[in-house]
């Protein structure tokens, strides 16, 4: 296991370090060489190096901070194995095998050089794919060896473009002798250089391999340099060293650097092609080492002696067969043959300014990588990008979508100087991640996955406290003294911050004390820099720039301004938007002063300058390019009142793209796919300074994730690490871990396909007209009238349709009340300007509540489009998470729910009930039947749990609302959850009627109106709360409360515990959501049907191994904690034995004879029957009375069967359909309504979206107005008295018919919907495919339900005038 060790050094202040560029925030001015500093080298083996100088003297700290501290553990950029030589020293690293910490000095060592190609390689972006292998090694000059580390990728050098004045500091030099990593063994004194074989996680063992390879002592003859080498030094970036091209084996000595010769090796996947690079220069190798391959392509023994003893001249490539190569390539051309790429259907292609390539082919070169485009779904043309100077470090993959900035003169170039790389550019990450990933990349990936975990504390706290002050007084425009006190009593009691007071436990005088602390800095900036008659000047000095610029802050002009830049693959909120006036060098042609917008950084903290906050100031900066194109970016302590301007130059953007490329790789491809199955990929490596991870809040899912990527890493990783995942994962056992490890990837699984389905992307890459067409959004839209404060941050927005776009009409808005949305300006340049929900869409008009108040934008177009938001799986990974936790809750819930004890029961209901309830209770269940009595008693008797398995139409709703009123009767605490707002509200409004109180927890716009007034921001204005213990009276007042299973986030969960927890819906809620709430209560009650629907599941692969399976089904199989409610009151007799005979062997009931006998009441049916009648009579050839045998009330199940019939489905893009179907349905629908059933009492299923399209276009007349269609799943828990079922699949072709018709438990709830008539129609001969409706069709065959439609009933439907 490859771990970092890293040393933060301290940061010295300077007068000059805010002046810097970025990049040379890390580089001292003018450094000497030192030429006796060991140059160290990645090792795999697990011992520890000791970093010494020639004289055996310790080495300095440095006087500045080093990159070495910020990146720690990054990974390579691809299966190379790679060698990294510090470009300076002075790094954080503590390199010590017995305990002391070697401080290095702050003379760089000196670098090795290599070829013009390959100056500035970067560290940042590091492949997600190489395993975490690597190999240090250190040596000096005469090739003396020492210790070998395993530890984190060497020194990582830099993350900024160097400075102008560090251009002249020497650096060390080395190259790289060729050795292919596939079959061939070093023998002799030499450390592990292993390659990672694919599949499988590498084997480890007690410091060697199999095959005990080994690595020769290194020594080097110095030549003269170039005095272009010396230029290109100064420029260098990281060197990296990667195993060769077999191509360029006969240039070998050429190959090799004049300082060093460095055996490399490449962890090597079969069939990948190898890579060099080819540095300039000879160099002798010293070695004892022998080589040995395996197979017949190995080195001949004859040769073997020639590698032994005296120097030669790299005599590595005498132990190499050239017919070895040239088969080794034949071999890498045949399995690189690759499958033709398809092109997904959710990606977007186009060229252009906003442009989005598809990389068809990847090409590795010695330092640089050639890339084959194409902006087109067919391939074709291609163009080519090449990557060069550390861009060929990028971590990118053939199908990748990539976005290139710069010209593609004759095919794209990105280099030191030019052009950009973006890869996965839809994907936006925040500003605030890539800065966190500095210091470490594991944190940041474990951040976006585990987001909930990156919780909050006091100094957070008031870190926001400080900021709202601060934004608030720039929106007031007022900063005196009196004003910010007013406003900073106004956040302490305001309900946001309560509500976290609360969470941490502080008190309002605590945090009001450190509140007022800022307040008289925050007075003397705005004093200084706002002042109307002379505001204090900012020198900024630039590259390229002989004299400095000047400008003023003239306006604070906006904050919190949301930025999505899809350009760069950004996003941020930026605290506060400031205006100032630049006035441009003596020197500079501009010599009018300018205006320009600039975001303005706030930071609470200690005043640091660090890289992190100067690099979130630089992605601000770019992130807001399309907008207002800043110059630089300006950092303000509000601490101390100290201001920092940042400017940035191309480099600094470079590195910064750089390090987001790396990280959204390892977001992205969590799951690596293997020959079986998918599994985990490993994350960057632990750090071992456990200093930086001590307040670190992902350290149990850091070590969690290690566990689970390798269970066996406690044992065989270095002691500081063992020691760590000992402390944090020790009272797991196997079983807890494969649970968590088996959870995770499914998650990440299920992440992966959100992520590429979500249609977040279609706001930048589409056009209004496109995105219309598809119903997600309404354009054209302009502010009419005043923008209304609805509540706390949530502002009421009206727009209005321009008259042409109002003319034409939202013909096809797939956008109604209560859908996230997302507005932005019709141009593009104002992406994401703010978020909120739908609330009415007219033909005309659109009304919506939003996050912020757009009243500057009046003058603006807008496009309002349908947003599913960024949800993905962090709720499921932070419960997981959770589970694990050495708490005693946790403990409890892993035994119930992953060790699957049996729960326990009392055997006496008296010490259950209180005397004074036992009326009451006994009042209550009057009114219940036999099972549903079982159910209540069964839950009052738990311990641990109950199952209440709720049968379709037996009335889990009344039941659960019941089981509620006698909890409450007794003076039990309840928590009363689902996975939606509606079901959960549909249990209220029962409670409401018998006056049972309760608190509602969410957002006002999913809650339904008539609850309302029991939601906490209700109660709260009521009540006027602007205290603490006004905030705890509230929350512990009622004893019900409730909410969805996402919402366990609230404040009230920090300190509230609950007797029972109830989940409704729990067979449809995913394992890892329904154990959110579960941890707040003592029992729990879950309600379900697993012969319903599952938890929704979009991968493939997932669903196969085991994500749909709820909670509800795992633990059902105790069966002394299940109840089952079998008496239903929905369906009569006929429609009920269809599940019966389905799914629950006969055990469904009816709850009363009329029930069972209720039949669909048509009044107007003779009418219509007498019309038909005519028809036939006067059409002899068309026979009817299929129609009419379908119509009768006494025939409630009837399933047409069109197989007879021409009726054969067709596959369109958006799905598969039929129209003969649909034309039989609307058919139906018409003869019905006309016979005297209400609209408003039919509903349609169809298990394919296009089908319901197909069938609402014919619906198009206002008498089918209240007619649902919709897919099984909306119907879920509902019911109507008639409901037409159409299977759509018909087709003579054998082959792949789709899953959802194979689904059990879908057919289950799509044939329990109705209640006194149901109508099928399909293809029996088709649908005799699939085992669900097999057997259903047999059971319709039994009962003599099935209607044999004519072969010519198709034509019957045109011809009748209805």
């Amino acid at each position: 296991m490859n771990r970092a060790k890293i040393k933060k050094s301290k940061l010295l202040p300077g007068p000059s370090r805010e002046q810097q560029n970025i990049s040379s925030f890390f580089f001292s001015k003018s450094q000497k060489a030192s030429s006796s500093t060991k140059v160290p080298i990645t090792s795999d083996a697990l011992t520890k190096t000791d970093i010494q100088t020639k004289d055996g003297e310790r080495l300095n700290s440095p006087s500045k901070r080093s990159i070495l501290g910020d990146l720690k553990n990054l990974l390579p950029s691809s299966t190379d194995l790679l060698i990294s030589v510090p470009e300076t020293p002075n790094s954080q690293i503590r390199l010590s095998s017995s305990g002391e910490e070697d401080q290095l000095s702050p003379e760089p060592a000196r670098e090795v050089a290599l070829g013009d190609k390959n100056r500035h390689l970067s560290p940042i972006c590091r492949s997600p794919r190489a395993k975490g292998r690597k190999l240090r090694r250190t040596m000096t000059k005469e090739g003396e060896r020492t210790k070998t580390e395993d530890g984190l990728f060497g020194p990582l050098k830099r993350l900024f473009s160097p400075p102008e004045e560090s251009r002249n500091a020497k650096r060390a030099r080395s190259a790289d002798a060729v050795i292919h990593s596939a079959g061939i063994i070093l023998k002799g004194k030499m450390p592990n250089l292993s390659s990672n074989q694919s599949p499988g996680p590498p084997e480890r063992s007690e410091g060697h391999n199999e095959g005990k390879q080994n690595v020769t002592s290194v020594k080097s003859t110095e030549g003269e340099k170039e005095p272009q080498e010396e230029t290109d030094q100064a420029d260098s970036g990281i060197t990296e060293i990667k195993a060769p091209d077999p191509k360029t084996h006969k240039n070998l000595e050429s190959s090799l650097d004049k300082d060093t010769c460095t055996i490399t090796t490449r962890a090597h996947e079969p069939g990948a092609p190898s890579d060099s690079h080819q540095p300039k220069g000879g160099a002798v190798l010293e070695t004892t080492a022998t080589l040995e391959t395996y197979g017949d392509k190995g080195t001949p023994p004859d040769q073997k002696q020639a590698n032994t003893g005296a120097a030669a001249t790299c005599p590595v490539e005498e132990g190499i067969e050239e017919s070895w190569f040239s088969d080794q390539m034949d071999e890498d051309a045949d399995d690189k043959s690759k499958k033709s790429l398809k092109v997904p259907d959710h990606v977007i292609l186009s060229g252009g300014l906003n442009n989005r390539y598809v990389v068809v082919d990847v090409e590795e070169r010695p330092g640089r990588k050639l890339l084959s485009i194409s902006c087109s779904r067919s391939l074709c043309p291609t163009e080519t990008c090449l990557l060069t100077d550390g861009w060929e470090t990028t971590p990118v993959c053939r199908g990748d979508v990539v976005h290139l900035e710069g010209s593609p003169d004759g095919g794209w170039l990105v280099n030191r100087e030019r052009g950009f790389l973006v890869l996965l550019p839809d994907s936006l990450v925040s500003g605030t991640s890539i800065s966190n990933s500095i210091r470490c990349m594991r944190r940041a990936v474990l951040g976006d996955m585990f987001k909930s975990f990156d919780g909050g504390s006091k100094q957070m706290l008031n870190g926001t406290m400080v900021h709202e002050v601060f934004q608030r007084a720039a929106t007031a425009k007022e900063f005196s003294l009196q004003k910010l006190s007013e406003l900073a009593d106004e956040a302490l009691h305001s309900p946001r911050y309560l509500g976290d007071m609360y969470s941490l436990g502080v008190s309002q005088e605590e945090i009001k004390q450190e509140l007022h602390e800022y307040l008289p800095s925050l007075e003397h900036w705005a004093n200084e820099h706002l002042c109307p008659t002379n505001p204090k000047a900012i020198s900024l000095k630039t590259q390229g720039q002989d004299s400095a610029s000047v400008f003023t802050v003239s306006e604070l002009a906006d904050i919190e301004e949301n930025v999505w830049s899809p350009r760069f693959g950004l996003k941020g909120k930026i605290d506060v938007t400031a205006k100032v006036q630049i006035q441009r060098a003596p020197n500079s042609s501009r010599r009018i002063p300018e205006e320009k917008t600039i975001p303005l950084e706030l930071k609470t903290g200690k005043e640091s300058n660090s890289i992190e906050h100067r690099s979130q100031v630089i992605l601000y900066t770019l992130m807001s390019k399309e907008r207002y194109n800043p110059v630089v970016g300006l950092l303000l302590y509000l601490k101390t009142g100290n201001m920092h301007p940042v400017a940035a130059g191309h480099m600094d953007h470079r590195e910064l793209l750089k390090l987001r490329n790396t990280l959204v790789r390892h977001i992205s491809s969590c799951v690596e796919k293997a020959a079986d199955q998918s599994r985990l990929s490993r994350l960057p490596d632990i750090l071992t300074d456990r200093q930086t991870c001590k307040y670190c809040p992902q350290r149990l899912s850091c070590a969690l994730y290690e566990r689970a990527v390798d269970t066996s890493s406690a044992d065989a990783s270095e002691e500081v690490v063992r020691t760590f995942l000992q402390q944090e994962t020790g009272h797991l056992t196997l079983p807890h871990l494969s649970y968590f490890s088996h959870w995770l990837l499914l998650c990440c699984l299920e992440a992966s396909t959100m992520e590429a389905k979500n249609g977040r992307k279609r706001v930048w890459l589409q056009s209004v007209e496109e995105s219309e067409k598809t119903g997600s959004c309404v354009g054209n839209l302009q502010l009419s009238g005043p923008v209304g404060l609805q509540s706390d941050g949530v502002f009421l927005h009206r727009f209005q349709r321009s008259s042409v776009a109002s003319q034409q009409g939202v013909t096809r808005c797939g956008l109604t009340g209560g859908d996230r949305i997302v507005v932005s300006d019709q141009e593009g340049r104002f992406i994401g300007l703010a978020t909120g929900y739908l609330c009415e869409v007219s033909r005309t008009s659109v009304s919506c509540t939003l996050d912020r108040d757009l009243t500057k934008f009046s003058r603006m177009f807008f496009r309002l489009d349908g947003d599913e938001g960024v949800v993905g799986l962090s709720t499921h990974l932070s419960n997981l998470s959770r589970l694990m936790e050495n708490s005693q809750n946790s403990e409890r819930l892993r035994e119930l729910v992953v060790d699957l004890r049996s729960p326990e029961f009392i055997t006496n209901l008296s010490s259950v009930l209180p005397r004074e309830a036992k009326d009451a209770v006994a009042n209550i269940l009057k009114g219940l039947n036999k099972p549903q009595k079982q159910a209540m008693k069964k839950v009052l008797l738990s311990k641990d749990y109950t199952l209440i398995v709720g049968m379709p139409g037996t009335g889990k709703t009344t039941t659960i609302c019941t089981l509620v009123r006698i909890l409450h009767a007794c003076g039990f605490n309840v928590l009363l959850t689902s996975y939606t707002h509606s079901a959960v509200d549909n249990i209220l409004l029962k409670l409401k009627r018998f006056r049972v109180g309760f608190l509602r927890l969410g957002q006002g716009q999913k809650v339904h109106p008539e609850i309302l007034p029991y939601t906490e921001e209700s109660v709260r204005k009521k009540r006027d709360v602007k205290t603490l213990s006004d905030l705890e009276q509230l929350y512990n007042k009622e004893l019900v409360v409730a909410t969805t299973c996402m919402g366990i986030k609230h404040p009230i969960f920090t300190r509230r515990r609950f007797d029972f927890c109830i989940v409704d819906e729990a067979s449809q809620i995913s394992q890892p959501i329904c154990l959110g709430p579960l941890f707040y209560a003592r029992r729990f009650v879950l309600v379900g049907d697993h012969q319903q629907l599952p938890p929704i599941v979009q991968n493939h692969e997932a669903r196969t191994l085991g994500m749909d399976e709820s909670l509800f089904k795992r633990l059902e199989l105790h069966g002394d904690a299940v109840v089952q409610l079998n008496v239903q009151y929905r369906m009569n007799r006929q429609i009920m034995s269809l599940s019966n005979s389905l799914m629950y062997d006969g055990r469904l009931e009816c709850g009363s004879e009329r029930t069972a006998t209720a039949l669909l009441t048509l009044p107007l049916l003779l009418p219509v029957q007498s019309e038909l009648l005519s028809f036939s009579q006067s059409h002899p050839e068309l026979d009817l009375s299929w129609l009419q045998a379908t119509l009768l009330p006494s025939n409630p199940v009837c399933f047409l069967d069109s197989s007879l019939v021409p009726a054969l489905e067709s596959v369109e893009q958006g799905g598969v359909s039929n129209h003969t179907e649909a034309a039989l349905v609307h058919t139906l629908l018409s003869l019905l309504i006309k016979a005297g059933c209400k609209a408003g009492d039919i509903g349609v299923i169809a298990p394919y979206r296009q089908q319901l399209k197909t069938i609402s276009a014919l619906l198009q007349s206002p008498a089918f107005t209240e007619v649902e269609v919709n897919t099984v799943d909306r119907y879920q828990g509902r019911d109507k008295s008639l409901i037409v079922l159409s299977f759509v699949r018909s087709t003579a072709e054998e082959g792949n018919l789709g899953e959802l018709l194979k689904d059990w438990r879908r057919l289950n709830v799509a044939i329990t919907r109705a209640k006194h008539k149901l109508l099928m129609v399909g293809s029996a001969t088709t649908l005799r495919r699939y085992s669900p409706v097999e057997k259903l069709i047999d059971h319709l065959q039994q009962e003599n339900m099935i209607i044999q439609l004519p072969p010519a009933a198709h034509k019957a439907l045109p011809s009748m005038h209805l």
